[in-house]
């Protein structure tokens, strides 16, 4: 047993994880084939580049449209909320100390 563990721990076997894996990269491989098949075929990549165009415009669409409401929505809640403010205080840089045991620069003296 290696001295640099503890005595309390023990080694588990990784053979499910390596054989997941193993399954992974099989499944890219098979969708990478796949795809490179199925754009061979007439009119298959003219069919994903439409697809995918309608995709992206309606994606922009809908974030176009969430910033609009939030944008709305957002005026109605500002006025509502109001403001806050402290009344009656007077704040002045003379009254600000040192703290004790550090300079202007924050290095201790």
């Amino acid at each position: 047993m290696d001295k640099s563990q503890a005595t309390n721990s023990r080694k588990a076997g990784t053979g499910k994880s390596a054989i997941g894996l193993v399954v992974i990269v099989l499944m890219i491989i098979v969708i990478i084939a796949a795809v490179a098949w199925a754009l061979t075929q007439p009119g298959v990549l003219e069919s994903v580049v439409t697809i995918v165009a309608i995709a992206a415009v309606v994606i922009v669409a809908i974030v176009v449209i969430a910033y609009i409401v939030m944008a709305i929505i957002a005026v109605p809640m500002y006025a509502y909320k109001g403001e806050q403010y402290q009344e009656n205080v007077d704040y002045n840089l003379d009254d600000v100390k040192a703290v004790e045991g550090k300079d202007d620069k924050n290095e201790e003296r």
